[in-house]
C-alpha cells in the first residue's frame, strides 16, 4: 500500500513502451499516471506522498475537473454581436445577421469552435464564391465570418483563427465591368415633369435627390426644420432605413446647397405639410411624411417610380439611388470640381467619389498630351546655329 514507481524494464512494467507509471493504492482506492518523462513522475510520486502522509487523500483520489465546455459557433456568434455589434448601426447589425442566417449559420451553427479546421473554411468559401455573388458582399460574407473567429480567439476560445487562410481570397472575376446608370439630360426633365403631374406627392422627394445628390434615407429623415429657405441649403442630421432613424453613412452631419427652383418647391411643399399637420391637430415634423404624418417608407417611392418611367419613355431599372448618380454624373460631365461633388455626396472620401464617377469628369488626359505636343513641336535648336551634322 502507498505510492510506486515502474521504469522500463523494471518488474510490473506492462512493456510495450518508454513511459513511466506511478501506482497508487490507498486503503482499497487504485489510481495510475502515466508519464512521458522519469522526473516528472517522480516529481507525482513525491506530490502524492506527502498528500497520504498527512491525511488529504481525498486531493489524491478526487475525480478530474471536467473540461471547460467549448461553445458552438452559433454561441461565438451570439457572444460578437453582443460585444462588437452593439458599436454598430442597427442597420448594419441587420445585414449581418441576414449575412449568418443565409451563409454562415448552415455551415458551422452546431459545431464546437475547436473543431472548425482551416480546410473546412477552405472549402466553405469556394462554395461561397460558386454563387455569384458581388465583391463587396464576398468581403463582408467573409469579414463577418473571420470577425465571430477572432473574438473567439480574443477570448480564448480558440488557439488561431482558421478563418485566417481565406485572408485576401477573393481574386478578380471574369466579367464586364459595369458603370454606375444615370439619367441624360434629356431623360431628367422628362421624369421630373411626369411626376409632378403624376405622383405630385412624391415629386418633391425625386426632385430634392435628383438636384442635390441624397441618398433615399437621408431625403426620408429630412424635417421641416432642416431647410433653410434664405440660403437655400439642406441640413442633412439624420437618416432612415427600414423605419429606424439613424445618423447618416459618413456618420457626421452635413449641408447641401439646393438650387433655388427646388428651393421653390420645397417653400411651397412645406406650405402642404403644415397645413396637413394643422388638420390632423399637430406641428409638421417631418419634409416628406405620408398620409399620418409619419415618414414616407420607402417602397411607396420605389414603386411610384416604376409607375412613372414608362411615362417618361424610360425603359431600364431606374431606382431612387439612380437619382442620386444622376446628379453626380451631369455635375460632372458639366465641369463641376470632383471635390466639390463629393462633399454634396456626403462620400467618406474623394477616393469613392473618384472610383465611381472618375471617368465622367472633364478628360484633363487629353489636354495634357496636347500640351505635350506643344512641348515637342517646339524647335530645340537655334535656328541660327550650325547643324549637327554637314550634308554630304
Amino acid at each position: 500500500m502507498g505510492v510506486k514507481i515502474q521504469r522500463p524494464g523494471e518488474p510490473g512494467h506492462p512493456g510495450g513502451n518508454r513511459r513511466t507509471y506511478v501506482r497508487v493504492n490507498y486503503c482499497g482506492h487504485r489510481k495510475t499516471r502515466v508519464f512521458n518523462s522519469s522526473k516528472a513522475a517522480e516529481n507525482y510520486a513525491a506530490t502524492v506522498e506527502f498528500c497520504l502522509k498527512h491525511g488529504d487523500p481525498a486531493q489524491v483520489f478526487r475525480p478530474p475537473a471536467p473540461a471547460p465546455q467549448v461553445p458552438t459557433f452559433a454561441e461565438a456568434a451570439e457572444r460578437w454581436m453582443l460585444v462588437d455589434g452593439s458599436a454598430l448601426k442597427a442597420g448594419t447589425r441587420e445585414d449581418y445577421q441576414s449575412i449568418l442566417n443565409r451563409h454562415i449559420l448552415a455551415t458551422f451553427e452546431t459545431r464546437p469552435l475547436d473543431s472548425i479546421t482551416r480546410a473546412e473554411v477552405e472549402d466553405w468559401w469556394a462554395g461561397i464564391r460558386g454563387k455569384g455573388l458581388s465583391h463587396p458582399r464576398l468581403i463582408s460574407i467573409r469579414g463577418v465570418l473571420s470577425h465571430i473567429l477572432a473574438r473567439a480567439v480574443a477570448s480564448g476560445g480558440l488557439p488561431y483563427n482558421p478563418a485566417d487562410v481565406i485572408r485576401g481570397r477573393l481574386g478578380k472575376r471574369d466579367q464586364e465591368v459595369r458603370q454606375v446608370e444615370w439619367l441624360t439630360e434629356f431623360e431628367l426633365p422628362h421624369l421630373l415633369t411626369e411626376a409632378a403631374e403624376r405622383e405630385p406627392r412624391y415629386y418633391p422627394l425625386l426632385l430634392t435627390i435628383a438636384s442635390t445628390g441624397l441618398r433615399l434615407g437621408e431625403a426620408l429623415g429630412l424635417q421641416v426644420g432642416d431647410v433653410d429657405l434664405d440660403r437655400c441649403k439642406l441640413y442633412i442630421r439624420r437618416a432612415m432605413r427600414k423605419r429606424r432613424t439613424g445618423s447618416p453613412k459618413s456618420g457626421k452631419p452635413r449641408s447641401v446647397d439646393v438650387p433655388p427652383s427646388t428651393m421653390a418647391v420645397l417653400r411651397g411643399w412645406i406650405d402642404v405639410v403644415r397645413a396637413e399637420a394643422a388638420v390632423r391637430g399637430a406641428e409638421a415634423c417631418w419634409l416628406f411624411p405620408s398620409a399620418t404624418g409619419t415618414p414616407v417608407d420607402e417602397p411607396r417611392i420605389r414603386k411610384a417610380l416604376r409607375r412613372i418611367l414608362p411615362l417618361a419613355g424610360i425603359h431600364r431599372r431606374i431606382t431612387p439611388h439612380t437619382l442620386r448618380h444622376t446628379y453626380a454624373s451631369l455635375a460632372l460631365q458639366r465641369g463641376v470640381p470632383i471635390l466639390v461633388v463629393s462633399r454634396q455626396l456626403g462620400h467618406g472620401s474623394i477616393k469613392v467619389t473618384v472610383d465611381t464617377y472618375g471617368h465622367l469628369a472633364p478628360d484633363a488626359t487629353r489636354e495634357a498630351a496636347e500640351a505635350w505636343e506643344n512641348i515637342l513641336s517646339m524647335p530645340t535648336r537655334n535656328s541660327g546655329a550650325t547643324p549637327a551634322t554637314e550634308p554630304a
